[in-house]
């Protein structure tokens, strides 16, 4: 008798939208809080090293595009490895079904009894693998290696997320040099417009978290802030040292 293949239900199918969000959030708070911090960090220390407007805005705009292409990458090739090393434990999963079915499903069995089923509730479930492979195998991957081929990310939205966030933070810190041509007087603007963002993206991360926003924005701000701090105290050192 031929087997039915499992599918993943179609009313559920929808719902994983939630991991590609998920996967998208984790880039845009990493990615932006990365450019944020960096960029304020490096226009404090070039700033406080009495640095040229060209200066603060060359190296500035180097070392963001450098950024972006770093972690771009980063995060393609953490998104890549790990979906390849999942897809392995798939395919060896397939094989250890056909090779040693028995101690495959006595893996299945001990840990539904650990999760709380009745030995014949449990029977009964191993009984249903036997007779469709397919919820067999997706069940055992999300039960006991905790892996959903559903959820798997997508390599190159990951980069382009991430590229796109890391821009977006840099942008604050380095605005004001763009229009005054100090920049210590750009400088004051380049940190409350640093702050402002950086206040308001940890307010973001708190929404469908049990966190509230202000104590987020707080936590990002004082990030922000004590790289800053060790950009200016960089600086202060590094120019006797050069003699500038």
């Amino acid at each position: 008798m031929a087997q039915t293949p499992w599918e993943h239900p179609q009313e559920y199918q929808a719902e994983t939208w939630h991991s590609a969000q998920t996967a998208t959030v984790r880039q845009w708070v990493f990615g932006m809080n990365d450019g944020l911090v960096a960029t304020v960090g490096l226009v404090a220390g070039l700033t406080f090293a009495h640095s040229s407007q060209g200066i603060v805005l060359g190296a500035t705009t180097a070392a963001i595009l450098a950024a972006i292409v770093s972690m771009a990458l980063g995060s393609f090739l953490a998104t890549h490895t790990t979906v390849r090393y999942q897809q392995a434990e798939i395919e060896r999963e397939k094989r250890e079904m056909q090779d040693c079915p028995d101690e495959e499903l006595d893996e299945m069995r001990q840990i539904y009894l650990r999760y709380g089923f009745s030995a014949e509730e449990t029977a009964m479930i191993l009984y249903r693998f036997e007779k469709n492979h397919s919820l067999w195998l997706h069940m055992m991957l999300r039960d006991e290696l905790g892996i959903i081929p559903e959820a798997f990310e997508n390599p190159w939205r990951n980069a382009g997320s991430m590229a796109l966030a890391v821009l977006v933070g840099s942008l604050p810190p380095l605005l004001p040099d763009l229009l005054v041509s100090r920049p210590i007087q750009a400088f004051p603007w380049a940190i409350a417009l640093s702050a402002l963002t950086a206040f308001l993206l940890g307010a973001i991360t708190a929404r469908g978290t049990s966190q509230a926003w202000w104590h987020a924005g707080l936590v990002f701000l004082a990030i922000a802030a004590a790289a800053a701090v060790i950009g200016m105290g960089a600086g202060q050192l590094i120019t006797p040292l050069l003699g500038l």
